[in-house]
């Protein structure tokens, strides 16, 4: 095996590892495909909306994906911040989601320098 391929199973290991010790009750692939697109977007200085959330139509029906939030937010991943108008709701990760992807790049940094 090469060389690229060993480094992507160390990473891939390392972030199913890192995400199931840090959720005990397991996150599912949507609730997590959701945290990392709301994280993403956080991250380059965008909102995300609880409506934008709802677009993600490739990862279920907008009762799926609102359920799918609704865990995020009972777990403390996301946060919903106010916004001047009520009828936008700014989904924001929590520290957890930060602590949690801070954790797992610090670890991916410390594979690719071996």
């Amino acid at each position: 095996m090469n060389r690229y391929s060993n480094i992507a199973l160390r990473v891939s290991n390392l972030i199913r590892t890192s995400v199931q010790e840090d959720d005990t009750e397991g996150l599912a692939d949507r609730e997590l495909q959701i945290l990392e697109h709301v994280t993403r977007e956080y991250g380059h200085g965008r909102h995300v909306f609880m409506e934008d959330g709802m677009s993600l139509k490739h990862l279920g029906s907008r009762y799926t994906l609102r359920k799918s939030i609704q865990v995020l937010i009972d777990s403390d991943y996301l946060n919903i911040d106010a916004t001047a108008d009520s009828r936008q709701r700014s989904l924001v990760p929590a520290p957890r989601a930060l602590s949690l992807f801070h954790s797992i790049g610090k670890s991916i940094s410390r594979i690719l320098a071996d």
